[in-house]
């Protein structure tokens, strides 16, 4: 355990409870009786169900790099933008269709009752927004002015319906933190979106096989999803009563608007980018976009889906909510500051290296992106804290603000500086509403700002030494593949050694987090 000293929540006792109400922000939505918390205490099954599910992300985005690579040498960049074009759109009905559920039910507790409800909702959101998708075609083409974004649209929808009837079993499989068997699945959904992307582009199908790629993986993750539960839950939709529908769609629209919202903030530049600039400059600034999503963002990704379970499982304990929260604070700082500031610096050399000369154009956006997804890092978990005290509705407000601000921003600076100008714009607004949204979790939770700093104060002091060695090293005359493995050794070496010179005390306690994992090993 790390000492009283260097704990970032030790000295102030909770103020309010987690469900307490902030002045000027939604009201909570009364949670159901809170499960038991996982024994062995909230950092140990935290840490087994990361390494499970870091598991499951490493080996699935390696093989999604190993793809992304393998398709940038075989096809050019505005088939990538084409697919991107019509991904966005299609991402926001597939959250639609399936995120507020989920969340619902790992919220609410899982009962008879409440699955039904929620699988039901699943289905027919899926239906419905695959119909609308389909028939929207030929307007999102439109709108983007490219005839050829219709027969990829409608494909996509069909991984719609498969996203929908995917979303109850990995959301049972989350809250019962069963994050070995949700590893099988996602390895497999990875490996077939790859081999089938691969094959089709081989065969010269262009565009197109991303897409086939894309919706033969949704598929496999459904199917699998549903053969690894370990009870099969209660199917019987005729006996929904309406009482569950309206307690599951009273958590889960919430939630499923702010994940709308958070995906329109993510994806906002791909919309403005593709009507302004065209296909190629979105092929160019959508694969500078995969490397801080595959070695950044996704890793967040495996924290969040262990935090809010985890999170919702102790929002009765005050305390150990409070430890939880601050120790993935810290974890996710540490990880995205360091790995952004690194990328930024090796972008000139990473590029070439692993996607080719052909893809040069990626270098300028790539910099400012891996900054952008190191900022992201510093609210890593606010949402989820949102999510956990029963106050989704928080999120929405934030997001909406956030959206107002950040169109207009990005389309200056597509008119006057293109895609290099959006990606520096998206980091200079991230970089605000991040210190916001981590002040109303800080204030949600009964906390003081100091205790988030002293959370975070070992991420800026790694990422200090990475910058510094990494920006020495990458100069180094030898061959680029050298300079590259060089710098990346280096820079992982100056934040371990930053980390041993200044906080030993949580350096100590990270390492014996993943030693003790054995202890909380998943049955």
């Amino acid at each position: 355990m790390t000492p009283p000293e260097d704990r970032p929540d030790s000295a102030r006792p909770v103020a309010v409870t987690p469900e307490a109400d902030v002045p000027g922000l939604p009201a909570a939505v009364p949670p159901a009786l809170a499960p038991e918390a996982p024994r062995g205490g909230l950092a140990r099954a935290g840490t087994t169900a990361v390494l499970w599910q870091g598991t499951a992300q490493f080996l699935g985005k390696a093989v999604v790099l190993v793809t992304t690579v393998v398709l940038a040498r075989l096809l050019a960049p505005a088939d990538f933008g084409l697919v991107a074009l019509a991904m966005v759109l299609i991402v926001y009905a597939e959250v639609l269709a399936s995120t507020g559920v989920a969340q619902a039910l790992i919220y609410l507790g899982r009962t008879p009752s409440v699955v039904r409800a929620a699988l039901g909702c699943s289905i027919v959101a899926g239906l419905v927004l695959t119909g609308a998708a389909v028939a929207a075609a030929p307007l999102i083409a439109s709108f983007f002015d490219n005839p050829d974004v219709v027969p990829i649209v409608r494909l996509l929808a069909v991984g719609l319906f498969a996203s929908a009837l995917g979303a109850v079993p990995e959301a049972l499989l989350q809250r019962d933190l069963l994050f070995s068997r949700l590893t099988i699945a996602t390895v497999a959904r990875s490996m077939v979106t790859g081999a089938v992307s691969v094959g089709l582009a081989l065969s010269g199908y262009g565009a197109i096989s991303l897409a086939w790629g894309n919706v033969a993986g949704g598929v496999s993750f459904a199917v699998l999803t549903w053969a690894l539960l370990p009870d099969r839950p209660d199917a019987a939709l005729w006996r929904t009563r309406r009482s569950d529908v309206r307690q599951v769609m009273g958590y889960g629209i919430p939630v499923a608007g702010s994940s709308m919202l958070q995906r329109a903030i993510y994806d906002i530049d791909y919309l403005i980018i593709g009507r302004m600039l065209g296909v190629s400059a979105l092929g160019y600034y959508s694969l500078a976009f995969r490397l801080p999503e595959l070695l950044i963002l996704n890793v967040f990704f495996v924290l969040s889906s262990v935090a809010f379970p985890l999170y919702s499982k102790v929002r009765g304990d005050r305390e150990a909510l409070r430890r939880g929260y601050f120790l993935a604070v810290r974890l996710f700082s540490l990880y995205g500051l360091c790995a952004g500031v690194g990328m930024a610096v090796v972008a000139p050399v990473l590029v070439p290296v692993v996607f080719g000369r052909a893809w040069e154009g990626a270098v300028g956006p790539l910099v400012a992106l891996a900054l952008y997804a190191a900022c992201r890092s510093i609210a890593g978990g606010a949402n989820d804290i949102y999510k956990a005290t029963g106050r989704p509705g928080v999120a929405v407000v934030l997001a909406v603000a956030r959206l107002l601000v950040l169109v207009p921003v990005l389309v200056t600076a597509a008119w006057f500086w293109g895609i290099v100008g959006v990606a520096y714009a998206q980091l200079a607004t991230s970089a605000i509403f991040v210190v916001v949204m981590q002040g109303v979790a800080v204030r949600m939770l009964g906390a003081r700002w100091l205790d988030a700093v002293r959370a975070m104060a070992p991420s800026f002091v790694a990422a200090g030494a990475v910058a510094m060695v990494a920006s020495a090293l990458v100069r180094l005359p030898v061959t680029p593949v050298l300079v590259l493995i060089i710098t990346i050794v280096g820079g992982v070496l100056a934040a371990v050694g930053s980390l041993a010179l200044t906080h030993r005390p949580f350096l100590r306690e990270l390492i014996g987090l993943v030693v003790r994992r054995s202890a909380a090993a998943p049955r």
